[in-house]
């Protein structure tokens, strides 16, 4: 007979995760993409706008005339800036630092917010 009750199907959407246990799992889904999206994005970024002038002006003449494709350079790089902003907290945290449970759900909702603000500042500047 089995005594242990634990689900043996978990439906996350039913599962009510602590904010700062969201952004935990968040920070490491930003991690993957950073190192297989943006990372190879920027380094191809700076490949072809450092090899000669006239590459440089292709290069910003069509990502000038394709706004979608710098809408996806964008966003690749705020999730870069997600993934550090999150990171400053878990070291900060690592450092025993605001480790209670309030501490840690105050400082989710800080990164969650200074992230979601900056974001926005960015692509209202880049496109207005």
């Amino acid at each position: 007979m089995n005594t242990d009750h634990r689900p043996v199907y978990i439906d996350l959407r039913k599962i009510n995760l602590p904010v700062s246990a969201l952004i935990s799992i968040t920070h490491r889904l930003a991690g993957l993409y950073v190192f297989f999206i943006t990372l190879p994005l920027m380094l191809a970024l700076i490949y072809f706008s450092t090899e000669s002038e006239d590459s440089f002006n292709e290069l910003s003449l069509f990502l000038r005339d394709h706004k979608f494709i710098l809408g996806l350079i964008v966003l690749s790089f705020c999730i870069l800036w997600y993934h550090i902003l999150s990171g400053v907290r878990h070291l900060i945290m690592d450092a025993h630092i605001g480790e209670s449970l309030l501490a840690a759900k105050y400082s989710a909702i800080f990164v969650i917010s200074f992230w979601t603000i900056s974001t926005s500042l960015v692509f209202w500047k880049i496109f207005s």
